[in-house]
């Protein structure tokens, strides 16, 4: 092969190694401003709500807590004091682990 078309032949794939370069860098700010304008969005929205649900359940948890504890203390009136203790300490070991 002569020299010149070795140059031509380095021209044309440096050429061609630009072209994709800037093919890769426009394509890459398309999905920046893609993700920017639709993604970002809705998955602040799906944090916002997955936010309110788990506050919803942590109360209804709460709720159902103070519900067991005062139908535990009903029960346990009538017993002796060694098991309303143990009782007690077994229901503020759940609420504690649930306030977590």
């Amino acid at each position: 092969m002569s020299s010149d078309k070795i140059k031509d032949i380095k021209a044309a794939g440096a050429l061609a190694a630009d072209t994709a370069r800037e093919e890769i860098e426009s394509l890459k700010a398309q999905l920046e401003k893609l993700i920017g304008q639709r993604v970002a969005p809705v998955l602040g929205k799906a944090s916002e709500q997955a936010g309110a649900f788990t506050e919803q359940a942590v109360a209804n948890a709460r709720e159902l807590a103070d519900h067991a504890r005062t139908d535990l203390a009903k029960q346990t009136r009538g017993q002796t004091p060694w098991v309303s203790i143990a009782v007690s300490g077994v229901v503020g070991f759940i609420l504690g682990r649930l306030s977590r």
